[in-house]
């Protein structure tokens, strides 16, 4: 509307829909114009045109005719569309109205705003005229977001009809979860039909199963199972309607199992058989009550557990132990001894303290409800340091049958609550020794707790309990409790007490994918405008046979003398061979590392101005059929780490047909070089496989071949390897190999561990404690270990186990799970050889040692642990990735040999193994659409995937509510929050400075206006933690991806904001830019500063399994 000035914008309808209003001559030329150029325009028939300067004579009376209003302040949240900035609260008073009349309305901008924090938006009017305005307008705020656009009424309609059926839409567009009914549905995937069969499978009821559990305890049924030493059973059935206890216990809003009814349910089966006392006791899963479940308590030799599974079970279901324990029959007399002294030391306040109001302490920690009824009467705290308490309970005159665990129930909760001013939620999750007595107790108890220990995770103390007249009853020695901080439900340990109760809704179908090859037609959609010369370096083997085809297609060939300062693309065909004839594959791995990090690099340091595109040509990794191809396989996890890590520079990997003969090399690479030529100019985070003149891409798929075996079975009379057997992982890998029926495990790692006659010793450090806990569970379910201190990944400590193993005679391994790992996160262009092959080596040295001595057909299963940063690229984890993309390809490997091998790519392990302190693999799981899994998932998730014969399968949670896969393993869409290219280049400098600026404040915790933006993020505390999520939130701000190293290549919001303008409008770049940027002086030493701190952050964050 430049060319007529009178005409103005009168309403800002939609991204596709504007109305202007102005002289009737004028407007009817407009309409002409635009409707010569094929679009739409129309006039509206009013007979004067508000929002425009025809307005202006009409305010006066307006604001006179209106003066009396006297306006009400709004309760709600109001976005008028008046005005252009929607932070002002509006009054609606004669002024207000007298400006709504001549201002334009800002109707697209409102619902923008409104977008980003609703998703449901309802037109109140006779017939709606503004949905389709509504739809075009947030289709633009954030692109694939779900968002609902209705009206109340429409005409020619019956109107109750119509309003009610809108009102239903509104409640039903984001509808509230509601749990799943435990039967007799069958979980069916939601949209987009996924043309698969979902039959309900009926079965006949087992009256054993019908039982419900004994007032006070989990017990049922009783069945002994005959043998050299009879096995124990008991099985109840524990529904909501028929919990064993007449109180609630909620946490956060979920029903549990009180851990005291746990406690006092293994004790009475000990009980039971004769056993006074249990020893060891690990409580390890809570029990949520609010869904029908089968319970089952074991007694086998020595050992008793707690398991639990659905009450409708299907082959996907898997029971969940929850607390296991050892058999003693020697009361605790030190704890008696101690509970007797206290009582009479003098040690406590001469009068009782206040008696606190337990609801209310419990409901600060989340805790709602009581199991049992009971209250305190008197409260009296040591006074040394409030190590030491004594509560007197005051029990019901009458107790139910059975209802002994109600003072059971007060000693665990009053011992958790001893530090009233603690908020922290405690746990029990170990006792290591408990004792209950036989005589019956009155309407009184007294609990004396002694604190033991107190540190950052927990305490631990000694508890006794006595009637109303002194006799004890029962006595606990080191209960420890775990502190769970309810502001951060998400650090370690807290994770397997509050997660748990959403595993039970997870369709495991929903996490389990297998990569599917598809032909990709459309290689540009994520393409950027070429620009440059156009010419070309080729890089490796094969550059002389490239050169000829890029040359037919229109490049200039880069001289080698004239090294890359200047070259558009680089295309680096990767080696093949080893160097020398001793050149394993884990050294040739660092090598070529090597090559491809300083090449990264040199083209990271040029200017923007000059972009360069980074190409990678591999051979035969897509089948793994060769050597060679195995050799190059980890250059795939690599490439996915330095598109993550440099987006600007990045262009893709093709993977070509592998050469069976060294004289089909150039062949190969002749009749893929027209087709390299054409995809060098589109980038593509994919992974491209070029067969028969066909490139494909992969795509997440969930896994539809039919199954070929039975889940997973161990033999009693084999053994079974797992590296890595000693860290968080292999133990938990242990302990589900055990579930399977094993019996011999050999647990190899870097750890020695003491001689067995110290393992009782005070002086071992928490982590060896862990882990021979671990493994004392499992020998008390009568398990034999072998823990062995051997490095995997030297063949000669391998074969020397296995020698002595045949030496005396044990069982033959029939079965390996390789989860050895060490993680040491670097920027790819930091890398040096030693860490690289520090992460490397477990899992390439190690697996290729695994592959030669357990060669396909020599044992049942061979799986590999890897990991999910292998297919996406995570930043940080080049070395990782790496190395976990060859034990992808070992898998293919073997499987094409006819061996059982699988590659499992996991997301991280909720706070477990490299997960526990990994804040940024949370973070970047978040990025990509995904979370973490908990331990039950996974192992569901294995037992699910094992029935299959695929070589790898990623395990990834989806988060997308329409059931689908979410995403391919390719790029994201952005959408830029403003028209960069339309913007002077002063305008973006300053929005981009100023949406920074909010950015990094709002991360850093600091007040925008104590900002500046010349100050070096390394003196605000910057980490690379802080940076990768400050790199999101500006990606979705800016519309493009970002480096990873970009705040350390421009460390100040200025230098980057002048940074950013440069890539997002390049045509607005002036010389005055140029100069800024590289006139500031204190680059160099803010760099060091950060990047010391990079260094340190990645040290600290070192981690193994």
């Amino acid at each position: 509307i430049a060319d007529y000035p009178q005409v103005t914008l009168g309403i800002y309808n939609s991204p596709r829909q504007t109305v202007v209003t102005g002289p009737t001559e004028q407007i009817d030329q407009l309409i002409d114009q635009v409707r010569a150029q094929n679009r739409f325009a129309t006039r509206v028939n009013i007979e004067v045109a508000p929002h425009s300067p025809a307005m202006d004579a009409l305010q006066p009376q307006m604001r006179s005719e209106l003066a009396d209003l006297a306006p009400r302040t709004p309760t709600i949240p109001i976005l008028s569309t008046t005005y252009e900035d929607f932070g002002l609260r509006p009054v609606f008073d004669a002024e207000h109205w007298a400006v709504n009349m001549r201002n334009p309305v800002y109707f697209q901008q409102a619902i923008m705003t409104a977008g980003t924090h609703h998703h449901t938006f309802i037109e109140i009017s006779a017939h709606p005229l503004l949905t389709q305005a509504v739809t075009d307008t947030l289709h633009c705020v954030q692109h694939g977001t779900r968002y609902t656009s209705i009206g109340t009424l429409q005409r020619d309609t019956d109107d109750a009809i119509t309003f009610h059926t809108n009102l239903n839409t509104a409640h039903t567009a984001y509808p509230p979860h509601t749990p799943h009914p435990a039967e007799p549905h069958v979980a069916i995937p939601t949209t987009p039909w996924q043309h698969t069969r979902h039959w309900i499978a009926r079965k006949d009821s087992v009256n054993s199963v019908g039982l419900a559990p004994r007032v006070g305890t989990l017990l049922g049924q009783h069945t002994t199972v005959s043998g050299s030493l009879p096995i124990h059973l008991w099985q109840a059935r524990l529904a909501p309607q028929a919990k064993p206890y007449r109180g609630w216990h909620r946490f956060h809003g979920a029903e549990m199992v009180p851990v005291s009814i746990v406690l006092h349910t293994i004790l009475c089966a000990a009980a039971e058989l004769g056993y006074s006392a249990l020893s060891g006791i690990r409580f390890q899963q809570p029990i949520f009550a609010d869904r029908p479940q089968l319970i089952q308590v074991v007694v086998d030799n020595q050992s008793i557990s707690l398991a639990s599974s659905p009450t409708t079970q299907t082959p996907q279901d898997r029971w969940t132990r929850h607390v296991t324990a050892q058999l003693s029959s020697a009361p605790v007399r030190s704890v008696v001894l101690s509970h007797h002294s206290d009582q009479t030391s003098g040690h406590f306040s001469a009068c009782p303290d206040p008696i606190p109001d337990i609801a209310a302490l419990l409901a600060l920690r989340g805790v709602d409800g009581l199991p049992f009824e009971w209250s305190v009467k008197s409260w009296m705290q040591k006074m040394r340091q409030l190590t030491g308490l004594t509560v007197e309970i005051e029990l019901p005159d009458t107790l139910p049958e059975g209802e002994i665990a109600s003072l059971l129930d007060a000693a665990i909760l009053v011992s958790a609550l001893g530090d009233v001013t603690d908020t922290r939620f405690y746990v029990p999750v170990s006792i290591e020794q408990v004792w209950l007595g036989d005589n019956a107790i009155g309407s009184r108890g007294l609990v004396t707790v002694n604190r033991t220990i107190r540190d950052d995770d927990g305490i631990t103390v000694d508890v006794t309990i006595a009637d109303g007249g002194g006799a004890l009853w029962a006595s606990m020695r080191s209960l420890r409790y775990q502190a769970l901080d309810l502001d951060n439900t998400q650090q370690a340990g807290s994770a397997n007490f509050v997660e748990p109760h959403a595993d039970a809704r997870i369709d495991v179908k929903n996490f389990v994918h297998m990569i599917d090859w598809q032909p990709r037609s459309d290689l540009d959609y994520v393409s950027t405008p070429v620009a440059g010369s156009g010419s070309v370096a080729l890089i490796g083997n094969g550059g002389f046979v490239l050169g000829l085809r890029f040359k037919e297609a229109g490049y200039t060939l880069a001289a080698p003398a004239d090294g890359l300062s200047g070259v558009r693309y680089v295309v680096y065909v990767a080696d093949s061979h080893p160097a020398t004839t001793t050149e394993t594959d884990v050294d040739f791995a660092v090598r070529i590392t090597t090559e491809v990090s300083s090449l990264v690099r040199t083209l990271a340091e040029r200017e923007p101005g000059k972009p360069a595109t980074l190409w990678i040509v591999t051979r035969g990794v897509h089948e793994s059929v060769t050597p060679s191809a195995l050799r190059q396989s980890f250059l795939w996890g690599f490439a996915g780490v330095i598109a993550a890590e440099h987006p600007e520079l990045w262009g893709g990997l093709i993977d070509l047909e592998a050469n069976e003969l060294e004289s089909d090399h150039d062949d190969i690479l002749h009749q893929a070089g027209l087709t390299l030529a054409n995809l060098v100019q589109t980038r593509t985070k994919s992974i491209l496989v070029l067969r028969d003149g066909i490139v494909l891409a992969p795509a997440l798929a969930p896994i539809r071949s039919e199954p070929v075996r039975k889940s997973l079975q161990c033999k009693s009379d084999a053994a079974y390897l797992i590296t890595g057997g000693m860290g968080a992982l292999g133990l938990l890998m242990a302990e589900w190999l055990v579930d399977r029926g094993a019996r011999r495990l050999v647990l190899t790692g870097r750890t020695l561990l003491p001689p067995r006659r110290n393992w009782e010793l005070d002086t071992l450090d928490a982590g060896l404690r862990q882990k021979i806990d671990a493994i004392r569970a499992l020998e008390m379910r009568g398990v034999t270990v072998e823990a062995v201190a051997a490095d995997v990944g030297r063949h000669d400590d391998v074969q020397a186990l296995l020698a002595k193993r045949d030496r005396d005679g044990a069982a033959p391994i029939r079965g390996i799970i390789h989860a050895a790992g060490v993680t040491n996160d670097q920027l790819v262009t930091n890398m040096t050889d030693d860490p690289v092959r520090q992460v490397m080596w477990p899992k390439i040295a190690g697996s290729q040692v695994l592959h030669e001595i357990f060669p396909p057909g020599s044992v049942d299963f061979f799986y590999l642990t890897a990991s999910a940063a292998g297919v996406f690229g995570i930043s940080g984890q080049g070395s990782y990735a790496a190395a976990n993309s060859y034990l992808d390809a070992l898998a293919r490997a073997r499987r094409q040999q006819g061996c059982h091998t699988m590659s499992l790519d996991w997301v991280a392990w909720r706070r477990l193994g490299f997960a526990a302190n990994a804040q940024i693999v949370s973070d970047e799981l978040q990025r990509i659409g995904s979370r973490d899994i908990t331990p039950s998932e996974a192992f569901t998730a294995w037992e699910y995937v094992d029935a299959y014969d695929v070589a790898q399968v990623v395990v990834l949670p989806v988060l997308n509510p329409d059931g689908s896969a979410g995403f391919t393993v390719a790029d994201s869409y952005l959408v830029p929050a403003r028209n960069w290219s339309q913007m002077a280049a002063a305008e973006v400098r300053k929005e981009l400075e100023s949406g920074l600026r909010a950015i990094i404040a709002a991360e850093l915790r600091i007040a925008e206006t104590e900002l500046d933006t010349d100050r070096p993020f390394a003196e605000l505390g910057l980490n690379s933690l802080t940076a990768m999520a400050i790199r999101r939130e500006a990606e979705q701000f800016i519309g493009i991806e970002l480096s990873t190293i970009m705040l350390f290549n421009h460390p100040t919001i200025a230098l980057l904001a002048a940074y950013l303008a440069k890539v997002v409008a390049p045509q607005n770049d002036s010389l005055e830019d140029q100069t800024a940027i590289l006139s500031s002086a204190s680059t160099g030493s803010v760099l060091d500063n950060l990047f010391d701190r990079i260094e340190s952050t990645s040290t600290e964050a070192k981690g193994s399994v």
